[in-house]
């Protein structure tokens, strides 16, 4: 049982910071376009279980306000959702102007069947 204040968190080791772990995912990663953003995952098989999160936004989306509303979403999804995906994912969002007219329900509802399609997330 996932304890609740270190289960659900989101800290430092979880998000993607280095420009070169970017561009190995952008590099090596399957890409799965999802209408209002593309998803892009890397199994790393390093041995290292951490699943980490990157985001990929550009002032085409809008506002700093709805970017970051829309950054904020994602990161939600992840953290709520991170248990249930395969270990060692890499996984980067890149957002698209649609998102920011785009409820929590549909982005979520989106980005979890876009990840159980592809093999990388399970419902258990």
């Amino acid at each position: 049982m996932l304890n609740s204040s270190r289960g659900f968190s989101f800290c430092y080791k979880e998000r993607l910071h280095l420009d070169r772990d970017f561009r190995n995912v952008i590099r090596k990663g399957r890409k799965f376009p999802a209408g209002f953003l593309t998803i892009i995952v890397f199994n790393r098989k390093d041995g290292n279980n951490i699943r980490r999160l990157g985001l990929v936004t550009s002032a085409k989306v809008g506002t700093a306000v709805q970017r970051n509303k829309a950054k904020r979403r994602l990161r939600e999804i992840f953290r709520t959702n991170k248990h249930k995906l395969t270990p060692g994912l890499d996984i980067i969002f890149i957002l698209k102007p649609e998102i920011k007219s785009t409820g929590y329900g549909k982005i979520k509802q989106t980005v979890l069947d876009s990840l159980k399609n592809a093999g990388f997330y399970s419902e258990q």
